[in-house]
């Protein structure tokens, strides 16, 4: 907030200054009527542990905070009882306060209290000393008494809270302005009624943030009247303050309540976050909201360290219309309308900053305008980024609460899970990806047989030690690192040069990474809060578990595996079958001459065969880096690396994959197998198969690798495929005493520096333990060790400190240098190191959604479909590390495709065929975007959407439309679209749609929608044309030949939709095609240039494969120059000669654009004597 009139509701003042008398609250102007309003807020409902709403300046006790459970508030009065917990309340500058601490071990209850009570009054204390500029002897006001061109020194805390300022000003535009104390003083003299706007104009020119420098020197001022008010940023300070000194003191927890905006550590003593209930303003502004009977726009949970704060305009209004918050860029109050924010919360780790940026938005006017500004906050740099916010505004009303990239609305997947029948479904593979389907599976109400052939769980993610990558978590945007999708994917797609990385399965693994490290932390308990930069990565996004409290290294697979193992153990309904092996997928063809798997057939550890029958069957059964044997994939796919040693364990030979290309499953990017390039070799056994992994924080923190004669050959940060081939291209073969040889090797060095970043505790154990790493002193005993010149070394290690000096080695390109090794360094370790095969990027090829994918029919539209009843996840899948896997996503695979998996194997068997044949609006997801530009023509789309189920279909006859139906900044948005995808496609509806302007609002919406992320979608009318069981098509219970669209503007798609289908009944039924004089389709598109044409291509394609049976004729009325179809518009001529003609009782016309357009062509084809019942046309009501 720039400011305000009355700042008492920030100030820890003694003197309070309140808004005159006369400044009645008057009601907002009523709100146009809304086309399509959203649904107004629930009343209260569930209870929170507090409030958060506009601060107030008034007295009365604050409304006593109540959890979400009874027993919550049972709990809370045992403890409080017992001296484990204090509720302390009062007034601070006439603004109430509640807190609650939870008391630390150790600590005496009654001394704990005073203590507490102690620290509040002592913070509130000093920012009434430091910030309050109704106290004249405060720090703030010796700033404001200073005269042009003289310098404060200020004290540390008032230099904190004034880099904030200068910084929120800065990012805000000039939003938010502590420097509007000059004209906040101007309305506060007059009552705001009567403004001389000369007045507000002179004061304006130094009532700006630029009229205060701040530089090392200190503080000072260009014009003396310039004047600073800080209290709308120490209220946060004040409440950031105490929650630190109360946890520094020792208690475990707190909930710091100061007038409504909140802080709180630790955890509520029942074991869950703590929640706020933000209160909904009343419908009147300055009006009060403190009945019995105040309604809550959400209730958010708030973390340890987190903080949410709330500017309104619904406490306090300067006059008709006019709130009391002013906007420092004009000068004048906010206006209050029914389109401008109400109530503005934000949630961020520094109450001080979300105070801030919750009056900024309120500033920023409409509810767009104010989550446009906040965006900008999330990972913009600042310490403490913004991790959430709701807006709300009385127009509507609008309700706009921030949406992390691919989350299904809560809302949405409780109904839709609703809607299923519970089924049994079978894991094979007990590994990260296996646990993580089977506890989705579980929670969507399915009886999980999770089969493992080892003695427990774990496979090749219990060894995982890179770390887990994902962007947008919240780790990422507590540390300041902003990153987003674009960067993640592009790592991605760099690192899958050369393989198949599926657009839409490496978009859906990104969009879904922050859910899967939130879900990681929240549901299976793992502390992924320390982050890292591996090689090949824009960003810091590998997030790992943080060392011990004696440095010793976490490694992150097996914690990982461990959360995980006894959550599948804890989960009721997840049976484990451990030392089971798999013998084959059973299976049985569908009607359509599909494969349906139908269970499996498994042997015990007594050698018994079983066959156990299931509704849906997940593999996750690993890669196959272990599977040398003769005949073995690895022979199969890459014969070259038959013999080279590996990091994968005896278990990881492919099982799955077999299973599944016995069945007829497709295969993607076999050959593309991963060489970890730092495999240690171990000098007592140097030929072991299996070798430790050398992680990848060896070269993360700093080490360097060398050749034989001690050079750097290479960024010891680069992909791996790169470091790898650079290994094999410049290094010797490993040669035994014998004379026998090994691939080649490199040797791995570590300065002091290098080796206490790694974790020295951790290096202990590949030091001493396994005999891993050797210790040499100074470049002498590095030379011996290594068998070089002691020169080379000298210079090698001279080139790289000079490299580090300049943040660039010229020799390898080189530019991030986690540590410093120079020829000076005394203390050395080194390990020798080869390339040995690490991770299998081919396997079973699946779609986004986790389906096993296999050839499609001959003659059938698409060139996969899907296996029914089967999905697969993590290394037994291919199509997304393509080329060579990022380090960091393997685990995350295991994790996102593991959830995906486990939920769609769960709802297999919808309780409904057709899910959109109802009329009723259901809940769809977001599965893929794929753009067609060169497909379908310039800014198109389409846009895939899961139904609720792998076998279930839309229930829509071709010819029929859908709706869709979501909330964008508050508002609510329609469109119509026609499906381009079959009646008969299981588990997905495709619309075909423009991605310009030109495809009105509803695009605004598509826009904002991610992977993952859902909306809601109707069935509606059509020309319902319908599939004989004999085969051909019927229109109003007659049969169809003969099609004629006529098409309009962006009205296409449904003409594209009915000649797709029409071509895929035929090539189903290749009987049913007619000779060209007989019947097919034939278009007539009408538009008004050649940049409003879309879609065409659709058509030429099919004309392509079906010459003779589809014809089309475009009709421009501003064609360019050398056009040779249409001109003007469609006239009975054009008709008569591009259609079919004349009328029959085997032909039907479709018509498809703006109404207009079809009530013309109606009457066109009327006069060509076609009959009513031979066309149909989407707006008309006579068809």
């Amino acid at each position: 907030m720039g400011g305000g009139i009355s700042k008492a509701k920030y100030a820890p003042g003694k003197v309070v200054e309140k808004p005159p008398q006369d400044a009645k609250p008057v009601a907002a102007p009523k709100p146009p009527a809304a086309s399509a309003p959203a649904p107004p807020p629930p009343p209260a409902a569930k209870k929170a542990d507090g409030e958060a709403s506009a601060s107030q300046s008034v007295g009365g006790s604050w409304t006593k905070p109540k959890g979400p459970s009874p027993d919550d508030d049972v709990l809370l009065e045992a403890w409080k009882g017992q001296g484990k917990l204090h509720v302390l309340e009062g007034l601070w500058c006439t603004v109430p306060y509640k807190v609650t601490v939870v008391v630390g071990a150790g600590m005496d209850a009654e001394a704990s209290r005073s203590k507490a009570q102690e620290i509040l009054d002592g913070v509130a204390k000093e920012a009434e000393s430091i910030f309050s500029h109704f106290v004249d002897s405060s720090e703030v006001s010796a700033i404001n008494r200073l005269g042009a061109g003289e310098v404060h020194k200020p004290s540390a805390k008032m230099r904190k809270v004034l880099d904030m300022a200068g910084t929120v000003n800065r990012l805000t535009r000039g939003a938010f302005d502590p420097a509007i104390l000059p004209i906040a003083r101007y309305y506060e003299a007059n009552g705001g009624l009567s403004v001389d706007e000369s007045e507000i104009k002179r004061l304006a020119a130094f009532s700006k943030w630029a009229c205060f420098q701040i530089s090392d020197d200190g503080v000072s001022k260009k014009q003396a009247e310039a004047q600073m008010d800080l209290c709308g940023l120490a209220k946060g300070w004040a409440i950031d303050e105490m929650a630190d000194r109360l946890k520094q003191a020792g208690f475990t927890a707190c909930y710091v309540d100061w007038g409504g905006d909140i802080k709180v550590t630790g955890t509520h003593p029942a074991g869950r976050n703590w929640t706020v209930g933000v209160v909904e303003p009343p419908s009147e502004p300055g009006a009060d909201d403190t009945g019995e009977d105040r309604r809550y726009l959400i209730h958010a949970d708030l973390r340890d360290g987190q903080s949410i704060a709330t500017s309104g305009d619904y406490l306090q209004v300067l006059g008709p219309n006019l709130s009391h918050i002013l906007d420092p860029r004009t000068g004048a109050p906010v206006k209050i309308t029914g389109d401008t924010c109400a109530s503005v919360s934000v949630v961020t780790n520094s109450c001080m900053i979300a105070d801030a940026l919750a009056t900024a938005a309120m500033v920023a006017g409409t509810v767009k305008a104010g989550r446009q500004l906040l965006d900008m906050f999330q990972g913009s740099g600042l310490k403490d980024p913004v991790m959430d916010y709701l807006l709300y505004s009385r127009a509507g009303p609008r309700v706009c609460r921030f949406v992390a990239p691919g989350l299904e609305k809560p809302e949405h997947r409780e109904d839709r899970l609703a809607r299923h029948e519970e089924a049994h479904v079978i894991i094979v593979g007990g590994g990260l990806a296996g646990i993580s389907a089977a506890i989705e599976a579980v929670k969507a109400r399915a009886k999980v047989t999770l089969i493992e052939k080892e003695a427990d769980m774990g496979g090749n993610s219990a060894k995982a030690t890179s770390g887990i990558n994902a962007c947008g978590t919240r780790v990422q945007r507590s540390s300041g690192v902003d990153d987003d999708g674009r960067y993640f994917e592009r790592d991605t797609f760099v690192s899958a040069k050369g393989g198949t990385s599926e657009l839409a399965c490496v978009s859906m693994l990104s969009t879904k990474s922050a859910d899967a490290i939130h879900w990681l932390m929240d549901e299976m308990g793992v502390p992924l809060t320390s982050l890292s930069q591996l090689g090949g990565h824009a960003k810091k996004r590998t997030h790992r578990v943080p060392p011990r409290e004696d440095g010793t290294p976490v490694p992150v697979g097996y914690t990982i595996m461990s959360h995980a193992r006894g959550a599948a153990k804890a989960y009721e309904g997840i049976e484990v079958k451990t030392s089971c092996t798999m013998k084959k997928l059973l299976q049985k063809e569908t009607k359509d001459g599909g494969i349906e798997v139908i269970g499996v057939e498994y042997e015990d550890s007594s050698g018994t065969t079983h066959q156990l029958m299931a509704d849906s069957v997940i593999l996750t059964t690993g890669g196959f880096g272990f599977d040398h044997s003769s005949g073995s994939l690895m022979q199969q796919h890459r014969p070259d690396l038959v013999g080279v040693p590996t990091t994968n364990g005896k278990f990881a030979n492919g099982d799955g994959i077999k299973l599944g290309t016995e069945i007829g499953a497709s295969l993607v990017d076999m050959d593309k197998v991963q060489l970890h390039p730092t495999a240690f070799i171990d000098p007592k056994d140097p030929g072991n198969h299996t070798k430790y992994l050398g992680p990848e924080a060896l070269r993360g923190s700093g080490g360097i690798l060398l050749d034989q004669k001690g050079r750097r050959f290479v960024n010891e940060l680069d992909l791996r495929s790169v470091v790898s081939n650079k290994i094999l291209e410049n290094c010797d073969n490993y040669i035994m005493p014998d004379g026998a040889e090994y691939r080649p090797w490199a040797w791995c060095l570590l300065n002091e520096e290098a080796q206490e970043k790694f974790g020295k505790p951790m290096l202990s154990f590949y030091k001493d333990q396994v005999g891993l790493f050797e210790a040499v002193e100074g470049i002498k005993g590095v030379a011996e060790k290594i068998g070089c010149d002691e020169a080379t070394i000298i210079e090698t290690l001279k080139e790289y400190a000079a490299a580090v000096e300049t943040k660039i080695c010229s020799k390898t390109g080189k530019v991030v240098f986690p540590s410093k090794i120079s020829e000076n360094d005394t203390d050395f370790i080194l390990a020798r190191i080869t390339p040995c095969i690490h991770y299998c990027m081919g396997g079973l090829k699946i779609s986004s959604s986790a389906e096993v994918l296999c050839p499609a029919k001959t003659g059938a539209v698409g060139k996969t479909t899907h296996i029914k009843r089967l999905f697969a996840a993590g290394e037994c899948t291919g199509g997304v590390h393509g080329n060579n896997r990022l380090g960091g996503n393997s685990l995350l695979e295991c994790v996102v495709y593991g959830r995906i998996a486990g939920e769609r194997a769960a709802t297999i068997n919808q309780k409904t065929e057709g899910l959109l044949n109802t009329g009723e609006w259901m809940p769809v997801r977001l599965r893929e975007v794929r753009a067609t530009d060169e497909v379908y023509g310039q800014n198109t789309a389409v846009y895939r959407f899961e139904l609720h189920g792998q076998l279930q279909i839309t229930g829509l006859d071709v010819g029929r439309f859908i709706s869709i139906r979501g909330e964008l900044d508050g508002d609510t948005l329609t469109g119509y679209y026609s499906p381009i995808s079959r009646p008969d496609d299981e588990g997905i509806i495709d619309i075909l749609c423009r991605t310009d302007e030109k495809g009105g609002p509803i695009v605004n919406l598509l826009a904002s929608l991610t992977p993952g992320s859902s909306c809601m979608m109707q069935g509606c009318g059509g020309v319902e044309l319908t599939s004989y069981p004999s085969g051909g098509w019927g229109y109003q219970g007659r049969p169809v030949k003969k099609l004629s669209l006529l098409c309009g503007g962006t009205g296409l798609a449904p003409a594209v939709q009915v000649a797709r289908a029409y071509f895929n009944m035929l090539s189903k039924q290749p009987e049913m095609s007619p000779q060209p004089h007989e019947g097919g389709v034939r278009i007539v598109y009408a538009a008004e240039s050649a940049g409003d044409l879309a879609f065409v291509q659709a058509f030429e394609k099919l004309n392509k494969r079906y010459p003779g049976l589809i014809t089309y004729y475009l009709v421009l009325n501003k064609p360019p120059k050398g056009w040779t179809q249409g001109i003007g518009f469609v006239d009975p001529d054009t008709i008569r000669q591009r259609l079919w003609f004349p009328p029959a009782d085997d032909h039907v016309a479709v018509m498809c654009g703006p109404p207009i357009f079809e009530k013309i062509m109606c009457g066109n084809l009327a006069k060509l004597g076609y009959p009513r019942n031979q066309y149909y046309a989407f707006s008309a009501t006579d068809n």
